[in-house]
């Protein structure tokens, strides 16, 4: 007997063009792992629109997709009681830093220090999705044909300071480093362009975002690069339920990276493999399915 899933249909109609929501709680629809129904249960909260309820067999679970601290660490969410909090954007932090933070930022106070530990132990990570260039190569990964490199990498988006030191390592490394804006239609390569430099770069280079306190900055190029089958250069270290290893699936990069040894330390013939492999295991459709239902049956739900 398959385990029963209820997502909200509207959650899944996504209104409010949260990144990744329609595509996740598709592929958990249409995996055929679960006896799927739906509910119309919402939670009002800073950010709402960026998670939704899902229910697992008896279970209830909140996804949050967003990569601020909204609105999983929030008062109405803590107050739910879920039996499992999925954040994307998790933060790789020990509990006595989240102790530390909630005292700082003076944060769920109100509660008691073992209501606050039970809270954070309902928090994980899970998977992530690729960029809206590449949602149609989805499911045809292989017909992806490789292209001759014409550059060592680039970068192509938002100029913010937290980006500022690694933008200064490219430059004094003259790889292309462009601003692009998609919010105020400020785009320094079109779509089809930019698919195209991913495809003819020698490494995949990948920028995290902004973040903020107990959120990761991820950036959608790690799936992207992964889908390209091109070895990938990560300024931070993701967090995934299912590792990403530096040295196996990525290559770790800051300001003091020797770019022109890369070749030389690494077998990146074999870290694309990886990294395509984890991709297929834990982001394509079916391997977003396989480890949902690998977190509920580790939690024993």
């Amino acid at each position: 007997m398959k385990p029963s899933l209820s997502i909200n249909q509207m959650d899944v109609q996504n209104q409010w063009g949260t990144l990744g929501m329609t595509e996740l709680l598709t592929y958990l629809k249409i995996s055929e792992l679960f006896d799927t129904s739906y509910h119309s249960e919402t939670l009002k909260t800073m950010r709402g629109e960026r998670g939704c309820i899902i229910h697992y067999n008896n279970k209830k679970i909140y996804l949050d997709l967003w990569d601020y601290s909204s609105p999983t660490y929030s008062e109405e969410v803590f107050n739910a009681n879920f039996d499992l909090i999925i954040k994307l954007q998790h933060a790789k932090v020990t509990e006595e830093s989240f102790e530390d933070c909630c005292q700082h930022k003076n944060m769920f106070l109100s509660h008691s220090k073992e209501a606050r530990s039970e809270f954070f132990k309902k928090i994980v990570p899970w998977t992530f999705f690729c960029s809206r260039n590449m949602k149609g190569w989805i499911g045809k990964e292989d017909q992806i044909l490789p292209l001759p490199p014409e550059r060592f990498g680039f970068f192509c988006g938002r100029d913010w300071k937290c980006r500022n030191r690694i933008k200064a390592k490219l430059i004094s490394e003259n790889i292309p480093y462009m601003t692009s804006d998609r919010e105020v239609r400020s785009l320094a390569l079109s779509d089809k362009d930019f698919i195209r430099w991913m495809q003819t770069s020698k490494f995949g280079i990948v920028i995290h975002g902004r973040g903020s306190w107990m959120a990761e900055g991820k950036n959608r190029r790690e799936i992207d690069y992964m889908m390209l089958k091109i070895p990938l250069l990560i300024n931070y270290k993701p967090y995934y339920y299912n590792p990403l290893i530096e040295g196996k699936h990525y290559i770790y990069i800051d300001e003091n990276t020797d770019f022109k040894n890369l070749e030389n330390v690494y077998n990146t013939k074999d870290m694309v493999n990886n990294a395509y492999q984890w991709y297929q295991d834990n982001a394509s459709p079916k391997g977003v399915a396989k480890t949902f239902m690998q977190i509920m049956n580790d939690r024993g739900f």
